[in-house]
């Protein structure tokens, strides 16, 4: 554990020298609160100017929030990542007794256990989700996505820059929610091209009543091939750029 406290304390300096990154981190803080104090009195004044009630959505809502969460926390830790590889601060990790997997471990385990945080926190707190047994697996392939966006920026950014305009590219994943919950299948199955579809099928087939345990082993499994594919392909491009 020694080994990891150094890059901890490097992270936790890292964000109070860059407040664009602190924000991006508490950005699922603010998701949580938004949806917790924002959505009703937003909800109540559509439904009072338009007659629009957001409540018949909040499935929709809670699955894009879902989304962006691992979203804001994989983008935080990949601009880490771009920071170190900048400043080559990787090398000398490589050489440390942390060695260079060690390093990559606690790089891409670190974002699984913050997703999965915020993430409980949200369907905790936020009001419009409940918490079961099997919606824990939906929540397994959310928190699965943090280290996937972080390894997306480190594969294909050659600096920090790039990495910032190349993390607007990852706003597009939030189209597969949209298509698991707006289009009718068999058009719906094109967004399966994007990992945050499966999580946010899987949700959607858990709260269905027609549903049964079968087709939802089925999206599950393809969820865990598509996301391990996805991390297998990144982490190996992003060890070919760095050695």
């Amino acid at each position: 554990m020694n080994k990891y406290r150094t890059l901890l304390h490097s992270d936790m300096r890292s964000l109070t020298r860059d407040p664009m990154l602190l924000l991006i981190l508490i950005g699922p803080l603010l998701l949580i609160l938004m949806t917790r104090l924002g959505l009703p009195s937003l909800s109540e004044w559509l439904a009072n100017r338009s007659g629009y009630d957001l409540t018949d959505h909040t499935m929709f809502i809670s699955l894009f929030m879902l989304v962006l969460i691992p979203q804001l926390i994989g983008v935080a830790a990949g601009l880490l990542m771009l920071d170190e590889r900048d400043e080559h601060i990787v090398d000398y990790y490589a050489v440390s007794p942390l060695r260079k997997s060690g390093y990559l471990a606690y790089r891409l385990i670190a974002p699984v256990f913050v997703g999965a945080g915020m993430s409980l926190a949200f369907v905790v707190v936020s009001g419009i989700s409940e918490l079961t047994g099997n919606r824990m697996l939906p929540l397994l392939l959310f928190v699965m996505e943090a280290p996937l966006f972080a390894l997306f920026l480190v594969a294909f950014s050659a600096n920090k820059v790039e990495g910032l305009a190349l993390s607007k590219l990852i706003t597009l994943t939030l189209l597969g929610p949209a298509g698991a919950y707006l289009v009718a299948e068999p058009w719906q199955w094109f967004a399966g091209l994007l990992p945050t579809y499966w999580p946010s099928k899987l949700f959607l087939e858990q709260v269905s009543a027609e549903t049964d345990w079968q087709r939802q082993a089925i999206v599950f499994g393809a969820g865990i091939v598509v996301h391990s594919l996805l991390l297998y392909g990144l982490l190996k491009r992003f060890l070919n750029r760095v050695e």
